[in-house]
């Protein structure tokens, strides 16, 4: 593997620490990568702007409901992940014994949350905060890793690796690791001990009742 490219910032207009790593996912996700225009970091960079512009549109922040502006972010992020990589490697060896009409309902479900979980908080408590791309290390073949660190006023850093693959000229996230630990590895811990303790249908019936949009904060 090598990297590619020296340091790079781009500055949010807002942003508390407590949610930093969930603005990363959105920089990661907004928009159509091209292997063209060239490597996942130059992607990351591109997307902060598209992402802040919906999110700094105070109009369209006054005119949308909570819940519209969460699925307009939807509609311009969800593309961007690799969401079948993502359930696969998340449910690790439960994955081979499901159907297909199963993992199509698995992955859907997991994409829901996922979404869901990000974009609420993310709308809920955006206000500022700066993003340093320090990295970007290309595998030989099709896999990428993007190292940054999220930075606030105080010059405290939250450091974020996002794990990328390529998937024709598009480059997907397939996982993101916030100080040094593995989402996906996360996912694969809560998932297996629902389903040793209980069974896969206990894990479907809990991932189920968290489809809905979580209420604002007080």
């Amino acid at each position: 593997m090598k990297p590619a490219h020296g340091k790079n910032v781009t500055r949010f207009k807002g942003v508390r620490c407590s949610v930093a790593f969930l603005l990363q996912v959105l920089c990661i996700i907004a928009l159509p990568w091209s292997a063209d225009a060239g490597a996942p970091l130059e992607a990351l960079k591109c997307t902060v702007d598209k992402i802040t512009g919906v999110l700094d549109d105070k109009a369209m922040r006054d005119t949308l409901s909570r819940e519209a502006l969460i699925e307009k972010l939807k509609a311009v992020s969800q593309d961007r992940f690799d969401w079948e990589e993502i359930a696969k490697r998340s449910l690790g060896l439960y994955w081979k014994d499901r159907s297909e009409e199963e993992k199509s309902e698995f992955t859907a479900l997991l994409k829901n949350l996922l979404l869901n979980s990000y974009l609420t908080k993310i709308t809920d408590n955006y206000s500022g905060q700066s993003v340093i791309f320090d990295k970007e290390i290309i595998d030989e073949g099709n896999k990428a890793q993007v190292e940054s660190r999220i930075v606030n006023k105080a010059d405290t850093s939250i450091v974020i690796g996002a794990r990328l693959m390529q998937k024709g000229d598009t480059w997907l996230v397939y996982d993101l690791i916030i100080e040094g630990v593995s989402s996906l590895k996360n996912y694969r811990a809560q998932f297996y001990d629902i389903i040793r303790q209980s069974s896969y249908g206990d894990l479907l019936k809990r991932l189920k009742e968290k489809q809905k949009i979580e209420p604002a904060a007080s």
